[in-house]
C-alpha cells in the first residue's frame, strides 16, 4: 500500500510536468505571468550602460566606483541593509590616470591612448616616459631572445606579456613591452581589431623595476611587424606619407597609481528579510570584477540581480507575492575572491545557507558567435534537489521560446515562441541553452566546495568570442535573453524562498525523476566499456561497476538533501526514505542488467573484484580537512603536484574529502564522474593521480590523515 501511495504522488506530481511542458510545478501559471510581466531586461540594460563606463579589476578606482553605484541602486531597488563589505588584497591597490603609446619615427601616430579603452594598457604597468626603437621578438620566449639585443629597447611580441616582462625586460634590460595577441587563444585572423585584456606582475623581482606594456589589436601589431622587417617605402598607417621601413621608434608615457600593500577590495551585499527562517538563506550572486567594458562578463549578472530585487520589492509592496520565508542575499563580488575572504572570516555562515544561484554572463545575443547559454549544474559532489528545480524551470523556458516544428505547425500554440519571454528593445531569437555538467572559475565554485558544502548552480554563456577584450560591450548585449536568465532565476527564488514540507512531494518526484535519468546514463556508459571487451577483462568490468555503485551513492545524496524541507513531517520524511529504498532496490536490477550485458559480451562471468595492492593501500588511508578554514585554505595553495588530472577534477578530489571516504573512495568517485560525463570533457582520472595529489595535499597540512 504504502508503495501504491508512493507511485501516486510520482504520477501526480511528474506527469503533468512531462506531457504539457507548457508549464512548471515549480511556479504556477499566475506566478510565471506575474514575473514575466514584471522582470525587465530593458532596465538590466540600463544598469549595465552604466557599468561599462568603468575599468573595474580588483582594487581600482573603478571598482569601488561601481560598487558605489550597484549600492545605491539596491537601495533604490528597495534592498535592505545594503552595506560595501571591506576586505583586505593581497596585492596593491592600482589606478591607470594617463597611458599614451605613439609611434614618433617613420611617422607620427598615435597608437593606444586609455582614454579610448582602458584595456590598450596592460595592468600592472607602471610610470613610465620614454621614448625607444622597437624590436620584433616573436613568441617572447627565453630561445627566441637568446641571441637577441634588446637593452634599452621596448619590445614588440605576439606572445605572453608575462613572458616577455620575465624574458625580455627583467632578464635582458627591455624598457617596456607592446603586445598584439589575441584574447583567450583566439585566432588573431577573426577579430583583427579586438584589443585582448592583459595583465604583467604589479611587482617586479627583487632587484629589478616596474615595467609596462601596451596592448594592440592584432591588426596594429601586425603593421609594426612588417614596417620592422621591410626596407621599403610605403604608406604603412594611411596618413597620406610614405615612409621608409625597417625601424619603428615608440615613445610611451604613463601615469599610473599604485598604493601599498595589503589593498582594499569588498563586496556589496543587500537584503530581503524572509518573515520565518533565518539559518536556511539563499544567496544570488554576480561579480563586479572585470575589465572596462565587460558588458556581458559580469555587467549582465550585476545588472540582472539589481533587476530582480527590484521585481522581487515592487511584487510584495504591491501584495502580488507574499515576503519569502527565507532570507534573500545579493552579492555582487570581487569573483571568487569575495567568498573565500568571506567564509573565512566568518565560518559559521556557510551553515546558514541553502542553496546559490550565479548568474555569470546571462545576456549574450545567441546569434552573434553562435553562443550557448550553459545551464551548470553542481559537481556530483553537491548534487541535491537544487539541479532538478533547475532543469525543471529552465526546460520550460526553452520548450517555450524555442521553436519546435510540430507544435508549432499544429496551430494551437502561438508562434515562434509558444508563452513567449521577450524584453521591449530585445531579439525575437530563440533560448538557444544547454543543460551541462558543472564548471568553475566563477563563483559558484566556492559555494560547491567540500568544506564549504553549499549547493549552487551557474549561468555562463559559452563559446564566447569577446569575453576579456575590447569587444565585451553594449553592441552584442540582448535585453531579451537577460530577462529569460533572470526569470528562471526569480522562479527559483521564489519557489525556494517559501518551500516548506507541503512542498516535499514535488522536490522529491523531480529529484528522483532526474536521478532515473542520470542512472540510466550511468547504465550506458558502463555498457560502453564494457563493449570494448571481447575476452574479459578486470579493469573495465570495475569501472563498469563502479559507475553504477557511485551513481547509486549520488542519487541517495541528492535524495537525503530534500530532508531539509521536511522539518518534522514523518510522512514527508517517509516519502524520501521510500524513494531511497527504490535507488537501492535499482542497484541491484542495475547490477543483474550489466552481468548479463557482460556475459554476452564476452561469453564469461565476471571475475571477483579483489582490490589490487596499489587500491588496497588507498583504501586505507582516510584525510579529512584541515581546520579551521583559513588554514584549509592557505594550505591548500602550497600543494605541489603535477598530473594530468583536469582541474575540475582536482576540485572534485578535495570535495569528496569528508573524514569518512578513504582515498580509494574518493578515486571511485571522482573517476566515475569524469566516466560518466566523458573522457573528453573531464579527461581521465587514474589512482596514482588521485592518491599523489592528496598526498601532496596532507604533506602541505591541508588535509590530515585519520
Amino acid at each position: 500500500m504504502k508503495n501504491l501511495i508512493l507511485l501516486s504522488v510520482l504520477f501526480v506530481v511528474l506527469v503533468p510536468v512531462r506531457i504539457q511542458a507548457q508549464s512548471t510545478p515549480f511556479v504556477s501559471d499566475t506566478e510565471i505571468d506575474m514575473l514575466a510581466n514584471e522582470i525587465s531586461g530593458d532596465r538590466a540594460f540600463e544598469h549595465i550602460r552604466w557599468l561599462s563606463h568603468w575599468h573595474r579589476n580588483s582594487g581600482m578606482e573603478g571598482y569601488f566606483k561601481a560598487a558605489d553605484y550597484v549600492m545605491q541602486a539596491a537601495k533604490d531597488a528597495g534592498l535592505e541593509d545594503v552595506s560595501f563589505i571591506e576586505q583586505p588584497m593581497d596585492g596593491a591597490n592600482y589606478t591607470a590616470r594617463t597611458a599614451e603609446l605613439w609611434m614618433i619615427e617613420p611617422v607620427e601616430i598615435k597608437l593606444a591612448d586609455i582614454g579610448d579603452h582602458a584595456v590598450y594598457l596592460t595592468d600592472g604597468s607602471h610610470d613610465a616616459d620614454v621614448a625607444a626603437e622597437l624590436i620584433w621578438i616573436g613568441d617572447a620566449s627565453k630561445e627566441t631572445l637568446k641571441d637577441l639585443d634588446v637593452e634599452g629597447k621596448i619590445v614588440l611580441t605576439n606572445g605572453s606579456e608575462y613572458a616577455a616582462a620575465y624574458n625580455a625586460v627583467w632578464n635582458k634590460g627591455a624598457l617596456g613591452i607592446v603586445t598584439f595577441r589575441a584574447s583567450e587563444e583566439r585566432s588573431p585572423m577573426d577579430f583583427p581589431d579586438q584589443i585582448a585584456w592583459t595583465h604583467i606582475p604589479v611587482d617586479p623581482p627583487e632587484g629589478k623595476s616596474g615595467t609596462f606594456a601596451f596592448s594592440l589589436p592584432p591588426r596594429k601589431g601586425e603593421i609594426l611587424k612588417s614596417i620592422l622587417s621591410s626596407t621599403k617605402s610605403k604608406d604603412w598607417f594611411a596618413t597620406g606619407k610614405e615612409t621608409p621601413g625597417g625601424k619603428v621608434v615608440l615613445k610611451a608615457k604613463i601615469d599610473t597609481e599604485i598604493g601599498k600593500k595589503p589593498g582594499r577590495t569588498g563586496f556589496v551585499e543587500g537584503w530581503i528579510r524572509g518573515s520565518k527562517y533565518r539559518d536556511q538563506q539563499i544567496v544570488l550572486t554576480a561579480h563586479l570584477q572585470e575589465e572596462q567594458g565587460s558588458a556581458n562578463d559580469d555587467g549582465s549578472g550585476c545588472a540582472n540581480l539589481l533587476e530582480l530585487a527590484r521585481t522581487f520589492n515592487k511584487l510584495i509592496r504591491e501584495g502580488k507575492m507574499q515576503r519569502p520565508l527565507r532570507d534573500i542575499r545579493f552579492w555582487w563580488t570581487d569573483e571568487i575572491y569575495s567568498e573565500y575572504r568571506y567564509f573565512m572570516d566568518h565560518p559559521e555562515v556557510p551553515k546558514q545557507l541553502l542553496a546559490n544561484l550565479h548568474q555569470d554572463m546571462t545576456g549574450a545575443k545567441m546569434s552573434l558567435g553562435s553562443r550557448t547559454q550553459h545551464l551548470i549544474f553542481a559537481p556530483q559532489s553537491r548534487m541535491s534537489y537544487l539541479d532538478a528545480v533547475f532543469e525543471n524551470v529552465a526546460t520550460y523556458v526553452i520548450r517555450t521560446n524555442n521553436s519546435y516544428l510540430s507544435a508549432g505547425r499544429s496551430g494551437e500554440l502561438s508562434r515562434p515562441h509558444s508563452r513567449a519571454i521577450y524584453s521591449t528593445r530585445g531579439s525575437r531569437e530563440g533560448y538557444r541553452a544547454e543543460f551541462v555538467p558543472y564548471f568553475g572559475s566563477s563563483d559558484n565554485m566556492t559555494f560547491v566546495e567540500g568544506a564549504i558544502g553549499v549547493p549552487s548552480v551557474a549561468m555562463i554563456n559559452w563559446d564566447d568570442n569577446y569575453i576579456h577584450s575590447s569587444d565585451d560591450d553594449l553592441w552584442q548585449i540582448d535585453q531579451t535573453q537577460l530577462k529569460r536568465n533572470n526569470f528562471i532565476v526569480a522562479s527559483m527564488t521564489l519557489f525556494l524562498g517559501s518551500a516548506e514540507n507541503t512542498e516535499v512531494a514535488k522536490i522529491a518526484a523531480e529529484t528522483f525523476a532526474q536521478g532515473q535519468k542520470r542512472l540510466t546514463n550511468d547504465m550506458k556508459t558502463a555498457m560502453e566499456i564494457l563493449s570494448g571487451s571481447n575476452t574479459g577483462n578486470d579493469s573495465l568490468w570495475k569501472d563498469a561497476v563502479m559507475l553504477i555503485e557511485q551513481g547509486i551513492q549520488r542519487e541517495i545524496r541528492a535524495m537525503n538533501s530534500v530532508r531539509i524541507f521536511c522539518g518534522t513531517d514523518k510522512s514527508a520524511i517517509q516519502m524520501i526514505e521510500k524513494l531511497i529504498d527504490r535507488l537501492t532496490e535499482r542497484e541491484s536490477g542495475l547490477m543483474n542488467d550489466l552481468q548479463t550485458y557482460y556475459r554476452q559480451a564476452t561469453g564469461t562471468k565476471p571475475k571477483d573484484r579483489s582490490l589490487t595492492a596499489a587500491e588496497l593501500a588507498a583504501s586505507k588511508k582516510i584525510p579529512s580537512n584541515a581546520a579551521p578554514l583559513e588554514t584549509y585554505f592557505n594550505n591548500r595553495d602550497k600543494v605541489k603536484f603535477k598530473s594530468p588530472l583536469h582541474s575540475i577534477m582536482k576540485s572534485e578530489v578535495y570535495n569528496f574529502v569528508d573524514g569518512k571516504r578513504s582515498y580509494y573512495d574518493i578515486y571511485k568517485a571522482v573517476r566515475s564522474e569524469a566516466l560518466s560525463s566523458g573522457t573528453w570533457y573531464y579527461g581521465t582520472v587514474r589512482l596514482n593521480d588521485v592518491t599523489g595529489f592528496l598526498d601532496a595535499a596532507v604533506e602541505a597540512k591541508a588535509l590530515i590523515l585519520k
